[in-house]
């Protein structure tokens, strides 16, 4: 099959091919047709999965009608313009502003009006009074929250995706580390930032539209109970000390946007995509992905494509087919940090 794998599938539904045809196109020879379309069935139900496909606003399970409430109006500011978010809840907004404080807004418009309803169940999110989500708990709306506001905040015109994933640099080239949680995504971002690498952000990091450089979004860094007692996450303390508010039971913040991070919205080029796999029995190895395989597993992790270019692809799948993607698996960091760190020295220009 071809390398360009996702933009083929992209420009085959644009032409409104049937998988069966596009599989027929991406096949090079008539005994690879039964595995492309397989591929092809693969990449096209994580996309619909992820909402990729949808031609209308997508129907939210628990929806929730929009009605005007009183809270706290949290205002930040970057490279891209400014962002607000009113929030009905003291909790989740004492979260949120942790998160974000250091970003202040700038001069200039306010942004888009956001807001975090409350709910019996817990919360949904809106964007004036268009719904975001139907009512979600309070982890997901702060994780909703967040990556809308990446996206006002590095520039919605920019902003082609948002991964969930971590992002630092050593020099100019930038890692993307991505992962669902509970696979070694953060803890291996804190130890390059602890091994000298600069702080691009964590949890949430925007693609821009060339589909070949991240905006950075330097995000204070969650540490789970789990990983408070890691030398590299002592070290980090040390350095640079907590927030001064830690409002989720289990989880520390620390100020990371000091460790040499850009400011929010910088590009930087993105010389590789890691997809770890933590596990304290792990044989070492890192395997390279396919585009296609690292378009699923990206999709899987929570990435998605950001709303101003809800319909197109094309920077997404570029991305996938020029950087390459690798899955890291481990079982400490003493095999994780340098095998990243030659990572980016080998694609140093």
């Amino acid at each position: 099959m071809t390398n360009d794998f996702g933009s083929s599938i992209h420009q085959g539904l644009a032409n409104g091919l049937s998988p069966e045809q596009i599989a027929r196109n991406l096949a090079e020879t008539p005994k690879d047709q039964t595995a492309a379309l397989t591929a092809v069935q693969t990449v096209l139900s994580t996309w619909e999965k992820a909402g990729l496909l949808l031609s209308s606003a997508p129907e939210f399970p628990d929806p929730v009608d929009y009605s005007p409430s009183v809270g706290t109006t949290l205002r930040f500011g970057g490279a891209g313009g400014n962002g607000q978010v009113l929030i009905s809840d003291e909790t989740l907004a004492e979260q949120v502003s942790t998160i974000l404080g250091h970003m202040p807004p700038l001069p200039g418009p306010e942004g888009r009006a956001l807001s975090a309803q409350r709910t019996q169940t817990g919360f949904a999110i809106f964007d004036g009074e268009r719904p975001l989500s139907g009512s979600i708990p309070l982890d997901a709306a702060r994780f909703v929250i967040i990556r809308e506001l990446a996206e006002d905040l590095c520039g919605q015109q920019d902003v082609a995706a948002v991964f969930h994933a971590g992002c630092v640099a050593d020099g100019n080239q930038a890692l993307m580390i991505c992962g669902d949680s509970g696979q070694g995504k953060s803890t291996l971002t804190l130890g390059l930032v602890a091994a000298g690498c600069s702080y691009l952000g964590d949890d949430h990091i925007p693609l821009h539209r060339d589909g070949r450089t991240a905006l950075c979004f330097p995000t204070a860094a969650g540490v789970k109970a789990t990983a408070w007692d890691l030398p590299e996450i002592i070290d980090l303390q040390t350095r640079f000390g907590l927030t001064p508010q830690s409002p989720r039971q289990g989880v520390r913040y620390l100020p990371l946007h000091r460790a040499q991070a850009p400011r929010v919205g910088e590009k930087r080029p993105i010389a590789a995509l890691i997809f770890p796999h933590f596990h304290p029995d792990a044989s070492f190895e890192m395997v390279r992905l396919t585009p296609e395989q690292a378009l699923i597993q990206g999709l899987q992790a929570g990435s998605r494509l950001s709303r101003s270019h809800k319909s197109n692809l094309a920077p997404l799948c570029n991305f996938l087919n020029d950087v390459p993607a690798y899955a890291l698996h481990y079982s400490s960091s003493s095999q994780s940090v340098p095998a990243c760190l030659k990572l980016m020295s080998s694609h140093e220009t």
